[in-house]
């Protein structure tokens, strides 16, 4: 394996899907009912639509992404994609809440 690499493993692939079931169940995909008095409509939905986005580029990393550096031998990275896509996903999951609490 040289460098950033997707690792399509079963196991790997599973663990994609339950993040995603687990966002699902948490009423991520659905974009949220829009009071247009208040605010609006078309920023709500772009909020969304980078929240879902955000929340899905940390799943893949958590799951998916491998990447080496370094000839003998190489070093795995593989950790700092991990918290990365932890940290992405929980700001995430905030940002589904505070849009939420708004509309």
């Amino acid at each position: 394996m040289d460098g950033f690499e997707f690792n399509f493993d079963w196991k790997r692939l599973l663990i994609l899907a339950v993040f995603l079931v687990i966002f699902f169940l948490l009423g991520g995909f659905y974009p949220p009912e829009v009071n247009e008095e208040m605010v609006s409509p078309t920023g709500i939905t772009r909020s969304w639509f980078y929240m879902v986005l955000l929340y899905c580029c940390g799943a893949v990393s958590v799951s998916i992404i491998d990447h080496e550096v370094g000839m003998f031998p190489p070093s795995n990275l593989r950790i700092l994609y991990i918290i990365l896509g932890v940290l992405l996903m929980g700001a995430s999951a905030a940002w589904l809440y505070s849009l939420n609490e708004v509309v």
